[in-house]
């Protein structure tokens, strides 16, 4: 089944309950994500944070090198959870969500060899030698310190597919795909969003530490949805309210504010000061967008469109039931990693772990919603969309689970 152009994506929202999963990857993650609904699982605590802290630890301590399964398809993970400054939250919630992921969907499939290293040029290139001659058919590489092409280089002449956790793609090969997504992904996303809903006029106000690069993956990104904005500034533009310019973004119905600094805030407030939004236009956020920004009342009712797990779904649950707190995004992240490479396996078998099988365009399914790759390398989600109410946000439509 062919999956329709990018640009019904929001579209698609409304019949997502009607629509077939295109690979077997989606329908065996969608089997077992599916399997649990309800309200997270609680955890009797009857430990002090520290004992209970402590004894996770010792449960699940970090070594230099782990393997996770007994199967015959090796995956490696170089992670950099051997930093100097101890274990990293962001490194340790990828190792678990894919040690996780290998027993929940694929133990006799698969081996995950994990090397832990400092996350130095040195230990990541000695990590890649090892996993290459253990003859990984995947690598994934969490550790975002140093330039990726030490692991591409070190992993030599192999076609090995590099899955980087960093959301941009500037300068990778050819079988090196971009994992992450960034506060860029999500402000495109909920743009997209926002146009299918009717909100056609949109400015956007970006943050004045939005670098070049950025710049142009936003700018792409709009294009690839048709999205044309009647105005992109800076949280320092000043709006004069009349001139040609005011006549241009005269009714205005949704803004897109990436940030949430002051500077965005007085940006926002001067467009509505000077006339050019509607009464009902629609404040867009990003996932960039802190706790704090959630009470501020010049964001109330703004919506946000936000990658992660789903709360209550069966990955979440067992995920709490193992490690003793909530699965956060990269540790759906890590989960993910094997999801695709367990998926890959089932639709193409022990020879299906290819570039080429990577990037088909029917996309995949895991613990953080449906995702496939773009020509560069980039990784596109789909994300749910919630609204920013009494200082919190609440989900108002779940993330599509296919393309």
């Amino acid at each position: 089944m062919i999956i329709p152009p990018a640009i019904h994506v929001s579209a698609s929202r409304r019949h997502v309950a009607t629509r077939w999963l295109c690979t077997a990857l989606s329908v065996v993650v969608l089997i077992w994500l599916a399997g649990c609904q309800g309200g997270t699982q609680q955890v009797l605590d009857l430990e002090s944070p520290q004992a209970r802290e402590a004894r996770r630890a010792a449960a699940h301590a970090i070594k230099p090198q782990e393997t996770v399964g007994s199967g015959p398809n090796r995956i490696g993970l170089i992670t950099a959870n051997m930093a100097p400054g101890g274990e990293n939250g962001r490194e340790r919630d990828i190792r678990d969500g894919a040690a996780l992921a290998v027993d929940e969907l694929g133990r006799a499939e698969l081996s995950l060899l994990v090397e832990n290293t400092d996350g130095s040029q040195q230990q990541m290139r000695d990590a890649a030698k090892r996993l290459a001659e253990q003859g990984v058919k995947l690598v994934a590489v969490s550790a975002v310190s140093e330039p990726v092409e030490v692991v591409r280089e070190a992993l030599g002449t192999q076609p090995v597919p590099l899955l980087v956790l960093r959301s941009d793609p500037s300068g990778s090969s050819p079988d090196t795909f971009y994992f992450t997504s960034d506060r860029v992904d999500s402000a495109v996303e909920g743009a997209s969003y926002a146009v299918a809903s009717g909100r056609a006029r949109l400015v956007v106000l970006t943050p004045s530490d939005l670098t070049a690069r950025e710049s142009q993956r936003l700018d792409r990104g709009l294009s690839r949805y048709g999205i044309r904005p009647d105005l992109v500034a800076t949280s320092t533009a000043t709006f004069p309210g009349e001139g040609a310019s005011a006549a241009k973004i005269k009714d205005i119905d949704a803004v897109l504010v990436i940030g949430a600094t002051d500077a965005d805030v007085g940006a926002l407030s001067r467009l509505r000061a000077n006339g050019y939004l509607k009464p009902t236009a629609t404040v867009l956020g990003s996932s960039n967008w802190a706790l704090a920004a959630y009470k501020r009342p010049e964001f109330a009712g703004s919506k946000l469109c936000l990658f992660g797990p789903e709360n209550g779904s069966r990955m979440t649950k067992a995920y709490l039931q193992r490690y003793e707190r909530a699965a956060s995004t990269e540790a759906a992240y890590g989960f993910d990693i094997i999801a695709l490479t367990a998926g890959l396996l089932r639709a193409h078998g022990p020879d299906g772990i290819t570039a080429k099988n990577i990037r088909s365009p029917n996309g995949f399914l895991g613990a953080a919603a449906a995702f496939r790759f773009e020509a560069d390398g980039s990784v596109r989600r789909t994300c749910s969309i919630y609204d920013v109410q009494n200082g919190g946000v609440k989900l108002i439509d779940p993330a599509p689970r296919s393309f």
